[in-house]
């Protein structure tokens, strides 16, 4: 076991993390005068279905992340025709696109902004995770 962890696992472990507290902190608060109401992300739409996607998410980056680091856990190569690391993009970008729908929908709250940022995070670090790890990628192309 090494003690060297890259830095897009640790994005991966903390934005998954940060996206699962986010949705207990209020996604849209509403407040007249002395009277505020806030839902979170299990009670913004009809059953709280995409706030329940986005913690099953984090929960499910965040883990695969651990148990495949710092755990003695032996994941599949392919789950589905895909990398584990092309998996990770896409549910994070699935969370991306959640989080950025919610933003036109009214008064924003702080778990809202939190799990777009930690979306983002997300994103990014696998992404990072896809690239070459010694910087031996592809060229860009040349001028004509």
């Amino acid at each position: 076991m090494t003690n060297d962890v890259e830095s897009s696992t640790v994005m991966l472990i903390a934005g998954g993390a940060v996206l699962f507290i986010s949705t207990f902190l209020d996604w849209f608060s509403v407040g007249d005068g002395g009277f505020s109401y806030g839902a979170n992300a299990w009670e913004v739409n009809a059953f709280g279905l995409l706030g329940i996607f986005c913690a099953a998410i984090g929960v499910a980056i965040g883990g695969s992340a651990v148990a495949d680091n710092v755990g003695n856990v032996s994941l599949p190569d392919q789950l589905l025709g895909f990398t584990a690391k092309q998996v990770h993009l896409i549910l994070s970008s699935f969370a991306l696109l959640i989080t950025v729908g919610f933003l036109f929908r009214g008064d924003v709250g702080i778990g809202l902004i939190l799990g777009l940022l930690a979306s983002g995070v997300m994103v990014a670090g696998s992404f990072m995770a896809m690239q070459p790890a010694d910087g031996t990628g592809d060229a860009p192309p040349t001028q004509f």
